[in-house]
């Protein structure tokens, strides 16, 4: 009679296990696997702790090495400037190349258009050549749509007071001029933060270049002709060539209160042209190139270049310099040199993000198959 017996309770005890297990019924999705250890009644309930989410300007982190960790990203904060556009700018570069007088008849002329007026104050003849010629572009570029030499006088300055010509009615020329300051204080606004350092401006402007404008391989053929070349084109386009990327960069920076102008040189061996931003920092002069940039994504090897560097870079030598105009003969260039290579670390690698509390830049290096996040203290810049 044991063993009946036995096996009933056996039978009894199977029937209340399937029993208990209908009572919380489970999908396919959600099924715990079995435990093979009952868990304690008393435990706290355990939640999983959500992976860290990479920001987007480093894709991934190298494994720490043993003596040197890696650098940890800097956490990307949201950039709220409160830039406001500045009609009168001009570089210290420009002020030394064409002098007081011309640096205040140009400002002369931005009053003007300002005021919708056609004529402004202006010593003489040679001063509005140049002014007309050299200033629009470097320091409002959408002037170079908006007003033209006064062609139809044999001599468009009398009695201190010169003409000019719109291009377009005044009051287009007005809303034109309020949609540009409103484009640039935008990309200011969205790029830098207002305690930024002039090289936090250079460095998050240039990255900006290389993420949001295009090189125009079309208008860089000799065989095709593009109406204007100018910053204006790229700033509303996002596509242009060297000498429109080098003027843009360069003016934004200027509208950030920042010393820019622009460089120009041949390769010795073909001639051939190019242009590129050159910069004030803490009082040194240095070569920043945001057109290579463009095509050489977020490469840090064109940024606070020296001389050394940029001849490095694409074989222009310093002796085919030209800072601002090309008309070198008419207006010589003050003998700049870029000669502080205290970035030199930097230009092996690729820009990963920047902490301004910190003065922390992070950059990624690539090296025998393989990549590293190194970290470069600029708090002296």
């Amino acid at each position: 009679m044991r063993k009946p017996i036995a096996i009933l309770l056996c039978l009894v005890l199977l029937a209340s296990l399937l029993g208990g297990c209908s009572a919380a019924p489970t999908t396919e999705a959600t099924a715990a696997p079995e435990q093979t250890e009952p868990l304690p009644t008393d435990a706290e309930p355990v939640t999983e702790e959500p992976e860290p989410v990479p920001t987007e300007s480093v894709p991934g982190e190298p494994e720490p090495a043993p003596a040197e960790p890696t650098p940890e990203e800097p956490e990307p904060t949201p950039v709220q400037g409160h830039y406001t556009f500045q009609p009168k700018v001009c570089s210290s570069y420009m002020r030394e190349l064409f002098g007081e007088t011309m640096v205040e008849t140009w400002y002369n002329l931005v009053d003007a258009v300002m005021a919708g007026e056609d004529t402004f104050a202006c010593p003489d003849a040679h001063t509005y050549d140049w002014v007309m010629g050299q200033f629009p572009d470097k320091c409002f570029p959408v002037l170079v749509e908006l007003i033209d030499y006064c062609y139809d006088r044999g001599n468009p300055v009398t009695d201190g007071v010169a003409s000019f010509t719109y291009l377009v009615p005044p009051e287009e020329a007005a809303a034109r001029i309020a949609d540009f300051a409103a484009l640039v204080e935008g990309i200011l606004n969205e790029t830098l933060a207002d305690d930024y350092t002039d090289l936090e401006k250079a460095l998050a402007l240039y990255i900006y270049f290389s993420h949001h404008y295009i090189y125009d391989y079309e208008a860089a053929r000799p065989d095709i002709y593009v109406d204007y070349l100018s910053g204006y084109r790229v700033l509303t386009t996002g596509t242009g060539i060297c000498q429109e990327f080098s003027v843009a960069y360069s003016y934004l920076l200027l509208q950030a209160g920042v010393d820019a102008s622009t460089m120009s040189g041949h390769r010795s061996y073909d001639r051939a042209p190019h242009q590129w931003s050159y910069v004030k920092i803490n009082g040194h002069d240095f070569h920043i190139d945001p057109t290579y940039v463009i095509g050489d994504y977020d490469s840090l090897s064109y940024f606070m270049m020296t001389d050394e560097q940029r001849e490095a870079a694409d074989s222009y030598p310093r002796s085919e310099y030209t800072i601002c105009s090309n008309y070198a003969q008419d207006h010589p260039h003050a003998d700049y040199s870029a000669d502080d290579d205290s970035f030199r670390p930097i230009w092996a690698g690729s820009f990963r993000g920047f902490d301004h509390e910190t003065r922390t830049l992070l950059y990624e290096v690539y090296e025998d198959g393989g990549s590293t996040i190194q970290s470069f203290d600029y708090s002296g810049w």
